[in-house]
């Protein structure tokens, strides 16, 4: 358990020690950091990473949280998509300061709203260091006002996956963080499966295998 303050709430899964590696997981609209917890003993057995799962700021009523809010006309407000890519960076850092962590050795995974901002906070224009590893699961790319991506640059392990039947976020939104990923010369893994919006048991296989290939790797 992490003993001081975060900007973030967390959830801390595992024991910090030497030559531990960091697992940040982002939850989706509505979830909370308890939502992605239980899918780390699968994806993650040997205990390769120390886990922490972030609450997102914004709370909603009567439970969960979002990671960003929305306008009357349904555009995304981006003074609060930027100050929760700043909360997840600093909150991060603090992390990484306090269990000697090298964020470049850590992984970012993120579900569904939470995958925008794991990308957002990864490919962020101007960050001088990338993570290792970045798993996108049915999320999306979002284009937001007075913010800029760098998706060249430094070669990151990328893993992009998505149900074709998602009717919460379409299967299209999938293919442009591949397509755009591919484009900006990296190679992420993609996979669809026949399922809707969540993390099945062929997706947490395909999930644990290629964040043991990443841990093995650093």
């Amino acid at each position: 358990m992490i003993n001081r303050d975060t900007r973030l709430t967390l959830n801390t899964i595992g024991s910090s020690g030497p030559g531990s590696r960091l697992l940040i997981l982002l939850h989706g609209y509505g979830a909370d950091e308890n939502d992605l917890a239980p899918i780390v003993s699968h994806i993650d057995p040997e205990g390769l990473f120390f886990s922490v799962c972030l609450r997102a700021p914004i709370d909603l009523v009567p439970f969960g949280a979002a990671w960003y809010e929305r306008d009357a006309a349904g555009a995304i407000a981006s003074e609060t998509f930027i100050a929760s890519v700043d909360a997840i960076d600093e909150t991060i850092k603090e992390i990484c300061e306090w269990g000697s962590f090298d964020y470049s050795e850590s992984v970012l995974l993120g579900f569904s709203q939470g995958c925008a901002m794991a990308l957002a906070s990864c490919f962020r224009a101007g960050k001088a260091v990338r993570p290792a590893g970045l798993a996108c699961l049915s999320g999306m790319l979002q284009t937001v006002p007075n913010f800029q991506y760098q998706l060249n640059g430094p070669p990151v392990s990328i893993l992009v996956q998505h149900g074709i039947d998602d009717p919460m976020v379409t299967i299209d939104r999938g293919r442009n963080i591949r397509d755009s990923l591919i484009e900006s010369g990296l190679e992420p893994q993609y996979f669809e499966y026949p399922m809707q919006h969540e993390i099945n048991g062929e997706s947490l296989f395909d999930l644990r295998s290629w964040l043991n290939t990443v841990g093995l790797a650093i």
